[in-house]
């Protein structure tokens, strides 16, 4: 897929994607600039043949639902406001296909650490401010609390699969990563948004059946299980938001609106940003509501965008599945990239059932770890 040397461009590209990672739970416009200044990067790459990029079903997948948001978008009722929901889209594009530029594992071990630091040093930030304003935690540069969450999940995901799998870090490194990642959790947690942890407990029931899985697997896997039981039980307005089942049934009423938005606009649906539901005042649980979003990635990319939308959206997926099959690893820490990116996988399209996903700041973090695994894979 990729021919590739270390060039000055290579390091440059490091800088501005680890500046990416930071960037992503802090600041909005420096993320967009750094974004931006990757994509010239790549452009550049390509044109003097530094690096190839081999297109496949994943690659297309990403391209046609950059197009479908561009298509709905023309016809949409307001343009504009579609428009800026194709950003977001666009935006993990480039992500995937710089990180599927990047076949230095070194590179790639950097980008991870600045991503483990800067998403434990927002939870760090996050948690004594929700403690005092007596909130459910969420870091606003990432969105509101189920957004936040599915960020955090991802990363954790991240350092569970690099303290089992890899061969680069010593215990020490990984005795660290540990502390990020309890920190990491006890934010999560304090989001009080289930969805997420449904990938996560998924994750790590694949891990416990994976194969050649190494032992350190079943403590990490019980210190995280305990930790979580505890937080719980703990914070009281996770484990109210636990015994609660009134939203899975309000999601029904969201996902039957969004079925007829797509039946009425089947091709390329109404527009980005243009979703929204009102509960009628006869609903007893939250009447005269009203809803941006369809609470599903399904219904949300088939009533803004369509059967476009909604057969790119499966190119990713079917795209995903083919590559992480197919692709070997030859080392441990080829292998903690690889799972790092099925976690990212679970939270966007299996918790997607159940919520918007695919877009703001966790998509890139998807995004950007399965390109990084790509990449990796390419070298070889």
């Amino acid at each position: 897929m990729l021919k590739s040397s270390v060039s000055s461009l290579d390091k440059i590209k490091l800088v501005v994607t680890l500046l990416v990672v930071i960037f992503l739970p802090f600041s909005e416009s420096l993320k967009t600039i750094s974004l931006l200044l990757l994509l010239f990067i790549l452009l550049i790459q390509l044109y003097r043949k530094e690096v190839t990029l081999k297109l496949s079903i994943i690659h297309y997948g990403f391209i046609s639902l950059l197009l479908a948001g561009l298509i709905s978008s023309i016809f949409a009722y307001n343009p504009v406001k579609s428009l800026s929901g194709v950003k977001d889209i666009f935006f993990y594009t480039i992500s995937f296909f710089v990180a599927c530029s990047i076949a230095n594992a070194k590179h790639s071990r950097i980008i991870l650490w600045g991503l483990y630091l800067s998403t434990t040093l927002a939870a760090i930030l996050a948690i004594p401010h929700s403690i005092g304003m007596h909130r459910q935690l969420e870091i606003h540069t990432l969105g509101n609390q189920n957004y936040t969450a599915m960020y955090l999940i991802i990363v954790i995901i991240s350092m569970v699969s690099i303290i089992v799998f890899s061969d680069r870090e010593t215990k020490f490194q990984k005795s660290i990563i540990g502390i990020f990642l309890s920190l990491t959790m006890i934010a999560a947690i304090m989001t009080a948004m289930r969805a997420s942890f449904l990938g996560f407990f998924i994750f790590i029931g694949i891990l416990l059946f994976a194969p050649k899985r190494p032992r350190i697997s079943l403590l990490i896997f019980a210190g995280i299980v305990a930790l979580s039981f505890l937080a719980v039980y703990l914070y009281k307005p996770m484990w109210t938001k636990l015994m609660a089942t009134q939203s899975l049934i309000s999601r029904f009423y969201i996902w039957q609106y969004a079925l007829d938005l797509l039946k009425d606009n089947p091709v390329i649906g109404i527009g980005l940003n243009h979703f929204k539901y009102t509960f009628p005042l006869s609903y007893t649980a939250e009447p005269g509501a009203t809803y941006f979003d369809a609470h599903s990635v399904y219904f949300q990319t088939a009533s803004q965008m369509g059967m476009f939308g909604l057969i790119s959206l499966f190119l990713i997926i079917s795209g995903f599945l083919y590559k992480f099959a197919k692709t070997k690893t030859a080392s441990g820490f080829e292998k903690g990239v690889k799972y790092s990116a099925l976690g990212g996988f679970l939270v966007t399209f299996v918790v997607g059932i159940f919520d918007t996903t695919l877009h703001h700041e966790h998509a890139i973090v998807f995004a950007l770890l399965t390109g990084l695994m790509i990449g990796l894979a390419s070298k070889r």
